[in-house]
This record gives C-alpha cells, structure tokens and sequence, in this order.
C-alpha cells in the first residue's frame, strides 16, 4: 500500500472531504460535500455513491426507477431544487407511467445545462425513504452524482447501451469501464480515451480467462457468469495500471461493476535499503518525490529484504529518501536519501525516461535511522 499526493490545480475545489461513511456489505457509500458557486451564491452539494471493492457499482441497483424520457415540466421550489414533470420512454426499471422528480439544480454537473422542458435524458431515480420504499414513493429524487445525462451525450450512450445488455441477461453480468492514458498538459492532468486496448478478465474460481477490446471512446464491456475476477489491462509493454477485482452475482444486485483502468508509462524504480550494520532495512517508509515536470509524493514499504520497488511512473525527475516525510522533529532529523545522504541538497537526482525502469536505487541508512 502506498500514499499519493498530487499537487495539482483543478477547476474545482473540493473544500470538505469525507464526512460520513457506511457500509453496505459488501459495498461502500460514501458521503462528500463540495461548496459550489450557483448565480452568484454558495452552496453545499453533497456526493455519494455506491462502490463495490472492485469498482463502482452500476446498473439499475440503488434506483426506484431507470428510464430515458422527457421533461415534461420544470417547476422552481426554492434557489437550487427544482420539481421535474417526467415522461418515460424506454424503460429499465419501475413502470412507464409518468412520474414527479425533484433536483438540485445547482448540483449537477458543472458541464451540463440547467434542466428545462422538453429535455430527453437517460434518468436514474432514487426513493428519499428508505430501501424497499420505492414503489410507494409518490415524488423521487434525481441524484447529481449519478448516470444521468442527456440521451445524446456519449456517456449516456454507452449507458443505455449497458442497460440494455443487462435487461437481456438472467445468469450473468456484466463487467464495463473505461482505459484512458494519463497526459500531463501545461501542469495539469488529463485523461485520453485508448482505442483498440486488450483487456482480460480471470476467474478466481475457474482460471478461465475473457477478453474484450476498447472503442473508440475507450469503453469496454465484458458479459460474465458470477464470480469473482481479477481484470487486468496490462496486456501490451510500455503502460501499466492497476489491476481490478470487481465481482459479478445474479439478479440486481452487483450484476454490472464499473472499474476504469487510468494507463501511465510503465517506468519503475525500485532499489535496496539498507541499516548501516548492512542489515535489511524492512518496513522502511521509502518516499518517492517527482519534482518534475510537477511534483507529487507517496510512499512505499520495504519488504523484509529491504526490497521496495514502484511501477507505472512516468517520465521525469525523482528524489528518493527513507523518514523524508516523518511527523516529528527527531525522525525528520534521521532522514536519508538516495545514496545515502542527509540532505536533499545533497541528494542524487533520478532522471527516469519513459518506460525506463531504474533498479539500481541501494541506499544506507544512518546507525541512528531506524524504520
């Protein structure tokens, strides 16, 4: 396991993290909430989700109602929410009868235009009660974390095309995401869709292996029989992200799992560290600093041989040290870095090219530095 800090600039803070968090075995909601500006005015918009443990949960589990249709009606309650007048047209869960929704306008997404008549949007509902209510409640909400979105946009496409293949399956599920490569664009990150990307979906139980091809939009989509599978992208040199292991059941329930696999440059670094006795240094907390082309920092633990190594870096200039991070004054008085020196300014410079793995970073530890 291993930290990671990016500094970075982003059109959006968020300004509150976590703050309540429940478990829904065996998956994860989580609750964050984001201060936004709408018209002029700030306001609180708070996300969740649904999150197995090997992705985000998707199809219609979670929902009173799932259908494309039209707005029928906008109505203004108060500065953010409005009441939204909805006429399903194809359906995927609920009946096809017309049905009342209220949303925070100001809350979805930052892209996307205000709601009004005569819209067509693929629309995922929620009951305000609780489970098992939904079918008795008269007036639904339109969560703006969710799937939803206009019919034609590619997202909702691929949406409704994955609604449609669960709609057709009884003893099986599915398995969808997205392979994106990660670019670094005048200091800040972006995510390119990868066409033509191999992936391959193992069994746990079975060892049977499944393949499936990106799109041009680098989507893809595995129809599987339950169980469990560890889902790699790894199939081609150079790039590398980490692998998945969503599971697929019968029924609503964890029969679509969305894991997206974001490619870096396979450049590694790994190395020894070592007590100045010569001893492993095990369980060291060796730290990765990228200072360039932008900065960014985690870390990492030695195995029992001292042994540590990172994966998936990509281009650019490293520094690397053990206790370099330390919460206190005394260890960050015993830190070291790579090869060897207390210092940064005396530390050694790792240019590390794309896909060029360093395996050479040893290093000792002061007599006085202890992991």
């Amino acid at each position: 396991m291993n930290g990671r800090v990016m500094l970075l600039s982003r059109k959006w803070r968020l300004w509150l993290f976590v703050i309540a968090v429940t478990c829904v075995v065996p998956s994860l909601s989580a609750v964050i909430v984001e201060l936004r500006e709408y018209h002029g005015k700030q306001i609180q918009c708070m996300h969740s989700g649904l999150r197995g443990s090997g992705g985000r949960v998707c199809g219609t589990y979670g929902y009173a109602r799932v259908f494309t249709g039209t707005v029928k009606s906008v109505t203004e309650i108060s500065f953010t929410d409005k009441r939204l007048v909805l006429i399903p047209e194809e359906v995927f869960l609920g009946p096809a009868s017309e049905v009342t929704a209220t949303v925070n306008q100001g809350c979805l997404p930052l892209n996307e235009p205000e709601l009004k008549a005569g819209d067509r949007w693929l629309f995922y509902l929620q009951s305000p009660g609780f489970p098992g209510t939904e079918e008795k409640a008269k007036e639904l909400i339109l969560p703006y974390d969710s799937r939803s979105g206009p019919v034609d946009s590619v997202s909702a496409r691929e949406e409704i095309s994955t609604l449609r293949h669960l709609a057709r399956l009884t003893d099986s599920g599915v398995i969808t995401g997205h392979v994106t490569r990660v670019e670094m664009k005048d200091q800040k990150i972006d995510s390119v869709p990868v066409s033509e990307w191999a992936l391959t979906a193992k069994s746990v139980s079975s060892g049977i292996e499944y393949n499936s091809l990106t799109d041009s939009n680098g989507h893809f989509e595995f129809e599987l029989p339950p169980d469990r599978y560890q889902v790699t992208a790894n199939t081609q040199r150079g790039s590398w992200a980490p692998d998945r292991d969503p599971f697929v059941t019968k029924g609503r329930w964890a029969q679509c799992a969305d894991v997206d696999f974001p490619l870096r440059a396979d450049g590694g670094l790994s190395g020894t560290v070592t007590m100045d006795d010569g001893s492993p240094a095990s369980n060291a907390q060796v730290a990765i600093l990228r200072v360039s082309p932008w900065h960014e920092y985690f870390t990492v633990q030695t195995d029992g041989r001292g042994h540590f190594e990172v994966r998936g870096q990509e281009p650019g200039r490293y520094i690397v040290g053990e206790g370099v991070l330390a919460n206190t004054i005394t260890e960050w008085r015993l830190r070291a870095y790579y090869p060897g020196v207390s210092t940064r300014e005396q530390a050694t410079p790792i240019d590390l090219g794309k896909g060029e793995w360093r395996t050479d970073i040893d290093f000792k530890l002061p007599s006085s530095t202890a992991p």
